[in-house]
């Protein structure tokens, strides 16, 4: 293959195009909508007195933390990534702040960011006290954090860990406490505070499932130029043809996977009993706590 054709077959400019053109789109949609005050709206069905919940959202950020202390603690990690410049997969081992490149990681700081903003709004309000944007930072946490605990669960379950058995890699180490938790349990502890809350979730807010995926694309990008060297994962290099195209659905899966969980919320207000029944059915279908046995 010659120069030139090396270069028709070389993606990257339309890639970033596409990604600088999104992300252009979403602050122009964020500029003129009116979505702060949707987001300050939807803030208010967040408030809750129940001290059971508040129990509740602290039990979920102390796991969460220990989650984050433990990735510092366990030791390397075991990463698979791809080269920019070669575009081949090679095994990383990441230690400390390292490991938080992956979108996983991302979920799991998410989910602690909205119980945290949870647990601390609930106290203040306990004495008299609301912060409007604290609970915006907290709703807006909270409609990202769950949309990427599922995607996550789905991706793990679905595509890398058939893939991890495909090549006959040991994958135990997804299985370790933090991993359960970026994997599993977010999605678990979040699905039940959507149930037990029921905010008043409204469709727009979808916007930050895109805004999201996008800030990750863009921190993909800048590790993979500026920093590490490496993509995350082998979808996100840019020179591939079908890689425009990835770039616009790993921005809207994540909006498609928070509409999915705001039809729920709809389901809910008719009959509550069906919403847990959809929500347990769903998280069965995405979450694994241990390899297959036909993994061995």
């Amino acid at each position: 293959m010659d120069n030139s054709d090396v270069s028709r077959d070389d993606y990257t400019n339309i890639t970033i195009a596409t990604i600088i053109s999104l992300s252009l789109a979403i602050i122009l949609y964020l500029s003129f909508s009116e979505i702060v005050q949707t987001v300050i709206e939807v803030s208010e069905s967040f408030v809750t007195e129940s001290p059971l919940i508040l129990l509740y959202r602290l039990i979920c950020l102390c796991v969460g933390i220990y989650a984050i202390v433990s990735m510092f603690t366990c030791g390397p990690g075991n990463m698979r990534v791809v080269t920019r410049t070669e575009n081949k997969q090679v095994v990383l081992n990441p230690v400390g702040v390292e490991k938080f490149v992956t979108f996983s990681s991302w979920t799991l700081l998410m989910y602690v960011g909205y119980f945290l903003t949870a647990s601390i709004g609930q106290i203040i309000e306990m004495y008299n006290y609301s912060n409007t944007l604290l609970l915006g930072i907290q709703t807006m946490m909270f409609v990202t954090g769950i949309s990427m605990a599922f995607l996550t669960a789905t991706i793990v379950r679905y595509i890398i860990l058939p893939d991890e058995v495909k090549i006959g890699r040991d994958h135990g180490h997804m299985f370790l406490f933090h991993e359960q938790i970026m994997h599993n349990f977010a999605a678990i502890f979040l699905a039940f505070e959507l149930l037990m809350i029921e905010p008043e979730l409204h469709p727009q807010l979808a916007i930050f499932g895109l805004l999201i995926g996008i800030v990750y694309l863009i921190f993909a990008y800048w590790l993979a130029y500026y920093s590490g060297g490496y993509f995350v994962y082998s979808f996100l290099h840019p020179k591939p043809k079908t890689a425009p195209a990835f770039v616009i659905g790993i921005a809207s899966i994540i909006a498609l996977f928070y509409l999915g969980l705001w039809s729920i919320t709809l389901l809910n207000q008719y009959n509550s009993w069906l919403s847990w029944l959809v929500i347990i059915v769903w998280l069965s279908l995405i979450v694994q706590f241990k390899p297959d046995i036909t993994d061995n």
